[in-house]
């Protein structure tokens, strides 16, 4: 089982989504759908360890790398909080944080920034953004889960039936990273093939003058 879970987060890797199982799945134990859903983004994957070794026991918790796939996450997953970095490729979790508010389906979800971006301004601006709760880095995972444990408390998690258990999740992400690896397998091959077309014809001159 445990090796499974290893060759599925190793799929789940390649297009920037870490999604392990939970210790209690891999135990063998039966794990409650109604297990609060956290997603964790930022581009430093010791960092969404980190996260995900101290809330696992506890969530059901889902890391991402990039963070331009958190609208597709968010649909799929249904999070109950979001653990958000602020320097990230394409996109700043300030401005990320900003677009959620915007939308009114994740206008009240959770927020915790957690960022080496440390002085006043920073933490200012995360808060002027929509952040619930701003964290820096270093950051202790104990306290980090007295965190989240309160902003449960000050935002429940949703009781409502989700599209997706965990299984159905895990097979999604299974299918997609498949899927991604085999258009860009396909990409890489046909890009080949038009390198060789293009590729001119030699002429090799002949004497007294160039083929033409």
């Amino acid at each position: 089982m445990a090796g499974l879970a290893s060759n599925t987060a190793t799929q789940y890797a390649r297009s920037g989504i870490i999604a392990r199982r939970t210790l209690a799945q891999v135990k063998g134990r039966t794990v409650e759908e109604s297990r609060p859903r956290i997603l964790a983004l930022d581009d430093n994957d010791d960092t969404l360890e980190l996260i995900r070794l101290a809330l696992v026991d506890e969530y059901d918790v889902l890391t991402l790398t990039n963070p331009m796939d958190t609208y597709e996450l968010i649909d799929m997953f249904e999070p109950d909080l979001l653990i958000v970095d602020v320097m990230m490729p394409k996109i700043t979790g300030f401005q990320l944080v900003e677009m959620l508010r915007r939308s009114p389906r994740t206008r009240d979800l959770p927020v915790i920034i957690l960022s080496a971006k440390d002085t006043a301004r920073d933490i200012k601006h995360g808060y002027k953004m929509g952040a619930s709760l701003y964290l820096t880095k270093p950051f202790d995972p104990e306290r980090l889960v007295r965190n989240v444990k309160t902003q449960f408390e000050v935002h429940p998690p949703s009781k409502e039936r989700r599209k997706m258990n965990m299984q159905q999740v895990h097979m999604h992400l299974q299918m997609r990273a498949t899927t991604q690896g085999s258009a860009a397998r396909l990409a890489s091959k046909n890009i080949s093939k038009e390198n060789i077309v293009s590729q001119p014809t030699k002429s090799f001159p002949k004497q007294g003058g160039w083929k033409r």
